[in-house]
């Protein structure tokens, strides 16, 4: 994990920290079992492991607490959904902050929040190789934050943002052109705005296959894919 990234989590830490947890935390009887209750009151904040927590994160203010609740650990939570050792994915993490109407905290900790977001997209285009629509869509749809996404994904053919690049190409770029889909996750503007980036960075897919040509025959193949779905599409 890169020092950005730290700092972000250190901040939602700080900003936080104010949501002290409660010695009970209501819950359904149906879905919450005195086993979970005592799971998330077993160990400090920042000691809780997804055994302790997934639960938890599963039901948050639905049937378990309510948004200071949830606010208590939404640092942890956060650092977990990192490297997916939550057991949940990201974007029900997502709607958990929707459902919790985050768009009217505080500044300060809607902020935090966005900054995490954004480093956290900043590490996975350093770190990993296939494009993670629940994760892009995911944050664009919580801070609205277009043209940041984009300005960090910088598509370099010798970085993992070009193997996200590719992967995006091969598996979401149809959808994403096709009208029915227009404006399944964009408003018309910022629409418009990814896909004057997806083409401006086109002409990476014809050099990056001649850069892989010789080294690495599956990806150049991955490449000639991609590069026949953009200029069919």
């Amino acid at each position: 994990m890169n020092e950005s990234l730290k700092k972000s989590i250190e901040n939602l830490y700080s900003v936080f920290s104010k949501y002290e947890i409660r010695s009970v935390i209501e819950g359904c009887p149906c879905c919450v079992s005195d086993r979970d209750k005592e799971k998330i009151h077993s160990k400090e904040l920042r000691e809780l492991e997804e055994e302790d927590l997934s639960r938890y994160a599963f039901k948050a203010m639905t049937t378990w607490g309510n948004v200071d609740d949830f606010k208590h650990f939404l640092p942890r939570i956060l650092e977990l959904c990192i490297d997916h050792d939550l057991g949940i994915h990201p974007f029900g993490i997502f709607g958990k902050l929707k459902y919790g109407k985050w768009e009217i905290w505080d500044n300060a900790e809607k902020e935090a929040v966005i900054a995490f977001l954004l480093e956290w997209w900043k590490y996975f285009l350093e770190n990993r190789t296939f494009f993670d629509d629940d994760l892009f869509f995911g944050i664009y749809n919580v801070t609205g934050e277009i043209e940041k996404l984009l300005e960090y994904w910088k598509v370099d053919i010798a970085q993992n943002s070009f193997m996200i690049y590719v992967d995006f190409i091969r598996y979401y770029y149809q959808d994403f052109v096709g009208e029915k889909n227009k404006n399944k996750y964009f408003d018309e503007s910022d629409h418009e705005k990814f896909l004057k980036w997806i083409k401006e960075n086109a002409k990476s897919l014809e050099e990056g296959f001649y850069y892989f040509e010789n080294g690495d025959e599956s990806f150049a193949s991955k490449i000639s894919d991609a590069l026949y779905i953009f200029e069919h599409s």
